[in-house]
């Protein structure tokens, strides 16, 4: 088994809290660095989404692993961010696009892109509806160019 999956496995073990604001364990702080560690790269994103198909983690303890790793890493969460954008641009997987909505950023660099991609997978996508329109309801509106 490698570094990189003894590593994951380690972070899917650790139980995440139910409530979205209760203090989450050190425990998965020092998981999600070893897992950084050992993937020698701060975007662990696709290793997260691919324990969720696998059934190692449920999709709260991947949006909770990814939001983790933003802090975790060097670039603060920069090159995972292109990750989630792409995902969210393809729209074509329920896991990677469920992780990528429900992560604690703004999909996409700019609320002009944004809208017109969250209408259309909130029409696509039932099940995402809500956490779309939270999305929109919340971005602020693009800063002009100087």
């Amino acid at each position: 088994m490698s570094e990189v999956s003894v590593a994951l496995d380690r972070l899917c073990a650790v139980r995440i809290p139910e409530q979205d604001d209760a203090d989450l364990p050190d425990e998965l702080f020092d998981r999600v660095d070893d897992l950084i560690d050992a993937h020698g790269a701060d975007d662990v994103a696709e290793m997260v989404a691919k324990a969720v198909e696998a059934g190692q983690a449920s999709m709260r303890q991947a949006v909770v692993f990814l939001d983790v790793a933003v802090w975790s890493g060097t670039d603060n969460g920069s090159s995972m961010k292109v990750t989630l954008d792409e995902w969210v641009r393809r729209a074509d997987d329920r896991v990677r696009l469920g992780i990528a909505l429900r992560h604690e950023y703004y999909p996409l660099p700019t609320r002009a892109e944004m809208l017109p991609k969250l209408a259309e997978i909130a029409r696509r996508f039932p099940e995402y509806r809500t956490v779309c329109e939270r999305h929109t309801a919340a971005r602020p509106a693009d800063r002009p160019r100087s």
